[in-house]
């Protein structure tokens, strides 16, 4: 392995000595991509990574998904998070474009309302503001293991509804999901089992908003309280953004969110997302 490995805490490591615009060979993407199965999320800095560069990158772990299609039917692989318009001009909090963003501030997983969510994801920052801006992780096995016993056996074969559209009109947009498509919404098992490690978590999101079998009010309790679980502060890695850093992560073991943005100074980021290859197994 030709980088260094740096702890973060209280979870994921910084990788030191990895240039990804250079081309990777096989030997350190093999070693990059144990890392982030390890450690849940990789930190590497003063990256020149283009935007071909990310997309090819992303297709090393697996094929894409389509972040966005146009009328004509063209697909992008790339999507720019971003809270400023087509002229430089930073968007005011009350635009309909902060509110679609909004929903990133909930904590979840990408992707977690279609049948097979995301695996990897790839975020590059490009315009970072000079305070705030954040986004944080945690670690959905460690939130398992925080668990005692009994209320591990209680999730036993309960499943969570993940719905995109809800999630976005909680945010207070509606407009961000047309045009997606209609896999918007599927009930995933509330525990699930890592299909490379083996290693258990939960899986729960502020995108789920009910429970099967259960009264909607006790459902949301029950994934309020897991959430909880999860998030727990002292659990929380807060990354603090500088540009040309490259934060990758396991959407399968991680939650994250996005701290918000401030209208005074711009924020633009840049999404790859890899898809996933098979259900969720709990």
């Amino acid at each position: 392995m030709s980088f260094e490995v740096i702890p973060l805490s209280p979870l994921g490591a910084e990788l030191r000595g990895l240039d990804l615009g250079s081309g990777l060979s096989e030997p350190d993407f093999q070693a990059l991509r144990a890392a982030i199965l390890e450690r849940g999320l990789v930190l590497l800095r003063d990256q020149s990574l283009g935007d071909e560069d990310q997309i090819a990158l992303g297709r090393r772990f697996g094929p894409l998904e389509v972040l966005s299609r146009s009328p004509d039917g063209d697909v992008d692989h790339m999507i720019v998070i971003s809270n400023v318009d087509a002229d430089g001009r930073v968007f005011r909090d009350s635009d309909e474009n902060m509110r679609s963003i909004a929903i990133n501030e909930q904590w979840h997983t990408d992707s977690s309302f279609r049948e097979t969510p995301a695996t990897y994801s790839i975020f590059k920052a490009m315009v970072v503001p000079p305070e705030g801006g954040a986004t944080e992780f945690v670690s959905l096995q460690s939130g398992w293991n925080a668990l005692d016993a009994e209320t591990q056996r209680e999730l036993e074969g309960l499943r969570a509804v993940h719905d995109y559209r809800e999630a976005f009109r909680r945010a207070g947009s509606k407009a961000a999901y047309e045009g997606m498509g209609s896999e918007l919404e599927f009930a995933q098992p509330m525990i699930r089992r890592h299909p490379e490690t083996g290693k258990r978590g939960l899986f729960v999101s502020g995108h789920a908003v009910r429970v099967e079998g259960m009264e909607p009010a006790a459902g949301r309790a029950l994934i309020e309280k897991l959430l909880s679980v999860c998030t727990d502060e002292a659990g929380v890695y807060r990354h603090q953004w500088k540009p040309a850093d490259v934060m990758i992560w396991d959407n399968r073991s991680m939650l994250h969110r996005a701290q918000g943005f401030d209208e005074r100074h711009p924020r633009v980021m840049h999404h790859v997302r890899v898809a996933g290859t098979e259900p969720v197994v709990s």
